[in-house]
């Protein structure tokens, strides 16, 4: 896991190797463990940095009169091959190929031998140098061979070519900014604003959509000008013309369900992917661990890796005096059935509001929650543990939010919207139903389930401003798509807006904050392949939610585990702002309604009205703005 920095100076080199130095050293909590730089002039340089453990001819310093058409910055957290081999930036054993990666490629070893067979030379037993002769043979479709996270860049001498690329979830970020003269990317904004080659401003649009979805919906940013490269998508920069072309290499398998399938089938292609999703994230040179909430999802990975790697370490997260926002003793409950190595803390508002900027910082967005994930993320690192399990994503594919038993309800209310819409507003749930009926398309009710401020809300905050985000979704992601099921449509919008742009951000944000990496199991695309082959009749069952991934936690886990309500892990937010954290609340919106940008009436109700979430929006867009607008 790895920090990634590049700077391409379109129609002439240029002298700003300083600016690559700043870009990556602002990257050093991704990658610890060792530094570097290449710059290619009409030949490739490297150069070392302050933590390189490798030293070259060069310092970056020495370059900063040095006019070059590419540079690459480089910080690693080692993870896989410990030793200097695997330093980058990397080249082949031509030196016409080189690659800076952040990430991890899981089936590195099969493809490795697979191109040993094709007459191809290895010098370190790192994923990187398999990716970079992967590319040498195959091109662009050697994506299709990778089962991983990443996100790189090669630089490839021969075709005069960057090649640069995401994973099909966007687990691993990758965001750039191009104006005239320069094409810059990185592994976060901040690399980018540290390049002091862009000034950052707001995009209005952006932070709209950040307030209504929770994040801007990529490859927006909420900072103009800044993109995101999507998930399952890749780049390719001609460097004779500087020409760009952008295509897609994976799609979510929507309409490929198996109607042959029976149950007993589907559990066992689920069942057996999940193992190997597992097994395959257990690979590492340094401790892994997994993150329990007490959740079947979470439980089931941590079991599952238990019976590989006795010795990972299980880590569960709980609160002081408010044990009803954790699921810690159903996690002790499945810990004390299979003898795990089980570690429990407790978070509480004082530590939290250590962590609050950090946060923000590490989010590069206003973010509406005091999420765990940074906590577990401080958690691990205490622990020793540097690499992660999640469960993340059993809810997404196998319908274990409330959203999926009330699509019948909305269904149902758009056939009779006519008769809905005279209804008198005697009644709340009468008002909800209005709002619901007036969802014309699955992805504006996906919309409108999701959402923590309306339109018409932001609107009244935003002042002048006004953007309409009902298809925004829908437009974004599914404008040429068809589903077999509205419960396959919904797992599509889950895994593209809610996985793919909210999750995947806050999560690589929060582990690499503490230098730690984070995986998903559920997230392979092995599995989602196989999940979406299961028909939708066996994830929702005798109006049971994740049937079929039940069934198959069964044998793993205790009856008081399989029968809990689920709860999530989420912060105590409502009790922290009216205790712990309500001055603080205080004096920060007070300084937020100071700048005149929003309506500091409607900022005035919003705190009156004593919706958590909404009041933590609003917080944290004023310690975004100190620390990335102001600055």
């Amino acid at each position: 896991m790895c920090g990634i920095a590049g700077i391409i100076n379109l129609h002439q080199k240029k002298e700003n190797a300083l600016s690559l130095e700043q870009m990556t050293k602002s990257l050093k909590h991704r990658g610890p463990d060792d530094e570097g730089y290449m710059l290619f002039t009409n030949k490739s340089e490297l150069f070392f940095g302050d933590d390189s453990r490798v030293k070259t001819p060069n310092h970056i310093k020495t370059a900063n009169n040095t006019s070059f058409k590419v540079g690459f910055g480089f910080r690693q957290l080692k993870i896989i091959d410990l030793s200097e081999k695997s330093h980058q930036p990397l080249t082949d054993v031509s030196n016409n190929f080189w690659i800076i990666f952040n990430g991890e490629l899981y089936n590195y070893k099969e493809i490795k031998h697979e191109l040993e067979g094709l007459g191809h030379q290895f010098l370190s037993d790192s994923d990187t140098e398999v990716i970079l002769n992967a590319y040498k043979e195959w091109g662009k479709n050697a994506l299709d061979k990778f089962n991983g996270m990443f996100a790189f860049a090669i630089l490839d001498t021969i075709k005069n070519t960057v090649f640069i690329a995401r994973d099909r979830i966007g687990i691993k970020p990758l965001y750039f900014y191009k104006n005239e003269t320069n094409f810059i990317f990185g592994s976060s904004v901040q690399s980018i604003i540290k390049s002091k080659l862009y000034q950052p401003e707001i995009n209005w649009e952006s932070l709209w959509q950040n307030f209504r979805f929770t994040t801007a919906q990529r490859p927006n940013t909420v900072f103009q000008d800044i993109l995101a490269l999507e998930p399952a998508h890749h780049f390719t920069i001609n460097l004779n013309n500087n020409s760009f072309k952008k295509e897609r290499y994976w799609e979510i398998p929507t309409q490929t369900q198996d109607f042959s399938l029976t149950e007993k089938q589907s559990k066992n292609l689920i069942e057996e992917n999940l193992y190997k999703a597992v097994n395959y994230r257990l690979i590492s040179d340094v401790n892994v661990g997994s993150y329990m909430s007490g959740g079947i999802d979470s439980s089931l990975i941590s079991v599952i890796a238990s019976k590989s790697k006795p010795d990972v370490k299980i880590l569960t997260l709980g609160f002081e005096n408010l044990k009803g926002f954790d699921e810690v003793e159903y996690a002790k409950e499945t810990a004390k059935l299979h003898q795990l190595n089980h570690i429990i803390e407790h978070a509480n508002a004082k530590e939290a509001y250590k962590d609050i900027e950090q946060a923000v910082i590490a989010y590069e967005e206003p973010y509406h929650v005091i999420a765990v994930n940074l906590m577990l993320a401080k958690m691990a690192k205490k622990n020793k543990t540097t690499v992660v399990l999640s469960g993340l994503g059993g809810d997404e594919l196998f319908g274990g939010y409330d959203v999926y038993k009330k699509i019948p309800l909305w269904e149902k209310l758009s056939k009779n919207k006519k008769l809905v819409s005279i209804l008198p507003n005697v009644h709340q749930k009468i008002i909800k139903g209005k709002k619901i009926a007036d969802c014309n398309t699955l992805g504006e009710y996906y919309s409108h389930y999701y959402t923590n401020f309306y339109d018409n809300e932001i609107e009244n905050l935003f002042l002048d401003k006004k953007y309409n985000t009902n298809s925004t979704l829908e437009n974004l992601y599914a404008s040429n798509k068809n589903f077999t099921d509205t419960f396959e449509a919904m797992s599509f919008y889950n895994l593209t807006s809610y996985i793919g742009n909210h999750q995947m951000r806050a999560l690589d944000a929060t582990t690499m904050a503490h230098s730690i990496e984070g995986r998903f199991p559920l997230l392979d695309h092995n599995f989602i392949e196989a999940s979406f082959k299961i028909p939708t009749k066996y994830k929702i069952k005798n109006n049971t939610q994740k049937y079929l991934l039940k069934e198959i936690a069964k044998k793993h886990l205790s009856k008081k585990v399989m029968e809990m309500p689920k709860k999530g892990l989420s912060t105590p937010l409502k009790s922290w702002i009216e205790t712990d954290l309500k001055e603080f609340v205080f004096d920060t919106l007070n300084q937020l309604k100071n700048r005149n940008i929003f309506n500091n009436q409607v900022i005035k109700d919003i705190v009156k009205s004593n919706n958590e979430t909404k009041i933590w929006q609003l917080v944290s867009t004023e310690i975004w703005l100190q620390n990335f607008i102001d600055k």
